[in-house]
């Protein structure tokens, strides 16, 4: 496709333009698309490049192409959201053309499918460490690595994702299970790696009460609350690249390691659908499994009840 105002620099600090950013998603928009069709898009645009303001848009403009659908949700306020949802490779670059930078997608499709469904821990890293720990990506793996032994303990295959910003991302197949069942299996498993390693860890949403420790974000689940894609750029300085990884090369990368200049070799890698391929369903969170996870996570003490908003519990 045609790229307009190519050389529009797009990342200052390194000097990548307009059609560096397409020219990526064209590289890999044929890896990206399984994972982001049927699935709403919210996109990071940054149509002056990430030096200038971006904001995120949910609702699909009325010139995009017939190929991008829309999936409307009503509001709680009245009217709908109308997401866009992308349909065929050449929807990805088109939309970086438009300044997208990042893409942003539900855990969930809009067909409800359950094979394609997965629950998202957020490992959200502390401006400032107050554990033995020497850095907060060191911290980060080291909660990952005990959430890897929780979903061991009920049998659960995961995929690490480095995010391209400074958290990671541990993606778990989902095999059955209503929205609210995940969402409070989620939280569940949150509770047992805070739990596991209670001076690394917290579940605490208000920054001042985290103390240090990595925040283990499980709200992901809930409907409408979005993940970076695997393969999207993001909106930093370096042009880094969200990439799913093996659990053995977890603890030798770092969370913004790639960037959209890798495009080859991140062509070559396999994808998250491609590490995912191996899994059947008793390596996925079902109805049984929900059980065991919410019955340990309340003999282990773990808050499942108190009511809590996007913002913060309510206390």
């Amino acid at each position: 496709m045609e790229t307009s105002n190519p050389d529009k620099i797009m990342f200052p600090e390194r000097g990548l333009t307009k059609a560096d950013l397409v020219g990526y998603y064209q590289t890999v928009a044929e890896l990206m698309l399984p994972m982001l069709s049927a699935r709403p898009l919210t996109l990071h645009r940054f149509p002056g490049g990430v030096g200038g303001k971006g904001f995120m848009q949910k609702n699909a403009g009325k010139h995009f192409p017939a190929s991008i659908q829309r999936f409307e949700v009503p509001k709680q306020d009245g009217g709908v959201t109308s997401y866009p949802v992308v349909t065929e490779p050449t929807d990805i670059p088109w939309l970086a053309n438009q300044g997208t930078v990042a893409f942003h997608i539900w855990l969930f499709t809009v067909n409800g499918g359950v094979g394609d469904r997965w629950l998202v821990l957020d490992l959200d890293p502390p401006a400032r460490l107050q554990t033995s720990v020497e850095t907060a990506e060191s911290a980060v793996t080291q909660v990952a690595l005990a959430v890897s032994k929780v979903l061991a303990d009920f049998s659960l295959s995961s995929i690490p994702v480095v995010t391209g910003s400074k958290g990671l991302h541990i993606w778990i197949p989902v095999a059955g299970g209503s929205s609210d069942r995940l969402a409070t299996a989620n939280r569940a498993l949150a509770g047992l790696v805070v739990d596991r390693v209670p001076d690394l860890a917290t579940t605490e949403f208000l920054k001042r009460e985290r103390k240090g420790r990595v925040f283990v974000d499980w709200l992901r689940a809930n409907r409408g609350a979005t993940v970076v894609a695997p393969l999207s750029v993001r909106a930093t300085a370096t042009a880094s690249v969200a990439v799913p990884v093996d659990w053995e090369e977890l603890v030798s990368v770092r969370p913004d390691q790639w960037t959209l200049t890798d495009a080859v070799e991140l062509a070559a890698r396999p994808t998250l659908l491609d590490r995912a391929e191996p899994f059947g369903p008793d390596d996925a969170i079902g109805e049984p499994v929900i059980d065991a996870i919410v019955a340990a996570a309340r003999q282990a003490g773990v808050d499942l009840d108190t009511p809590f908003d996007r913002f913060g519990r309510k206390r």
